[in-house]
């Protein structure tokens, strides 16, 4: 038996109810041992003693997961997993708005032509519309089936598959598709473990020139969100508590605006549209300085946002707003701006010396610096009391000690 088929055999153990006892057993075992994978498995082995060795590996692999699930991406339903799978992964708000929006546009089927371990087809069936997934790893497949048994699912390469699918779509219904942007087997990032992105398009599977040939009028991808989808696509930039996660495209209007920042935050959903018109710089810097979210930045929604607010980019060169009252807006972060450091360091140490500033948080995203060196030549440690703003106003580098408006509220 070959790699592959090894690899689904286990896969359909897993998803089958003989294997329920086990993983129960397994998730118990890496609670009592503190999330040490090493001693659940000497645990695991005690409770389990008949369990062969490649099972065990496998229910213990997925209790680590559904543990990194719950901590990481806040999943607390139990589900079966692969680690590319959850990397790759949709977050539950984010899928589930979008199947909102899919099922008030009128589409009654969505056929998911690269469903993985169905996050998004999940969500999607959630909202009430038919859904055909497909998965061309008959493992992943597996998980899929029995982590959605609502979802049809088709175990097969798209490419081969697409021509029959589609005749079984209306206009109205939708395709999606999430390109695979990250390869298991490929090199991680060193401090978060995860596989790193691929950024050349068409180097996803399928390449972007793949999806945008989808012979159907209703297309929806989710890509990275540094991408730069074409003109005659729609786009929102979609970020979670202020983190961006992805980019939503859409072939069809199936939003009122044709670029948006959407930020979910606690429930909440805040929407920017991109709206034409110049707002012009800050004269000078305000008592207010703002970071808008890092959707708005992205969509180019800033200067709407600017609008919306009252207040002034800082320059051509900066990603701050500024002006003389705060705001309440979800889309922003505001400091009130107590000093511009300027002349020597040794001034500038003296000036933060009278002002009993003894901790700041460095933000720097205009500027290259590293902020552990900023803060070490200034003579100070990392905390919250205080934000250094480095930035660009009026063609020049400045430097703003403010306070958090949360901070000044107290």
């Amino acid at each position: 038996m070959g790699e592959d088929e090894e690899r689904a055999e286990t896969a359909r153990w897993l998803a089958s109810p003989a294997a329920a006892t086990d993983l129960a057993a397994a998730r118990a075992a890496l609670d009592e041992a503190g999330g040490d994978p090493l001693r659940a498995g000497g645990r695991l082995r005690r409770s389990r003693p008949d369990l062969p060795a490649p099972r065990a590996a496998a229910v213990l692999e997925q209790a680590d997961l559904g543990r990194l699930a719950r901590e990481r991406y806040g999943i607390e339903r139990p589900l079966l997993l692969t680690r590319g799978g959850l990397e790759q992964g949709t977050r539950d708000e984010v899928s589930s708005r979008r199947a909102r929006r899919l099922a008030a546009s009128g589409a009654r089927r969505v056929l998911d032509l690269t469903a993985g371990l169905g996050f998004d087809a999940g969500a999607f069936a959630a909202a009430g519309l038919e859904v055909t997934a497909v998965e061309r790893d008959p493992a992943t497949a597996a998980f899929l089936a029995a982590n959605h048994p609502d979802v049809e699912v088709v175990v097969a390469d798209a490419r081969a598959v697409l021509p029959a699918l589609l005749e079984r779509l209306d206009k109205g219904d939708v395709v999606f598709v999430d390109p695979a942007r990250r390869d298991p087997a490929g090199p991680r990032d060193h401090r978060t473990g995860r596989a790193r992105p691929e950024r050349d398009p068409e180097r996803w599977s399928p390449p972007w020139s793949a999806v945008h040939a989808i012979p159907h009028p209703r297309v929806l991808a989710k890509v990275a969100p540094g991408f730069e989808p074409p003109e005659a696509w729609q786009a929102e930039w979609v970020s979670v508590d202020r983190t961006l996660v992805e980019c939503s495209v859409a072939s069809w209007p199936l939003s009122p605006h044709h670029r948006a920042a959407v930020m979910l935050d606690g429930g909440s959903t805040t929407v920017v549209a991109v709206e034409d018109g110049p707002v012009p710089d800050a004269p000078a810097i305000g008592a207010w300085v703002a970071e808008p979210d890092p959707a708005v930045v992205r969509a180019g929604a800033t200067a709407s946002l600017a609008r919306q607010e009252g207040m002034l980019p800082l320059g051509p060169g900066s990603t701050w707003l500024t002006g003389d009252r705060t705001s309440t807006s979800p889309a922003l972060r505001c400091f009130l701006v107590d000093v511009e450091l300027s002349g020597t360091t040794r001034q500038q140490r003296r000036v933060l010396a009278d002002r009993g500033v003894t901790r700041a948080t460095v933000k720097s995203r205009d500027i290259d610096v590293d902020p552990t060196a900023v803060l070490r030549t200034l003579g100070l440690r990392e905390g919250p009391e205080h934000v250094l703003v480095l930035t660009r106003h009026a063609g020049r580098t400045v430097s703003l000690l403010t306070q958090p408006a949360a901070a000044r509220d107290r």
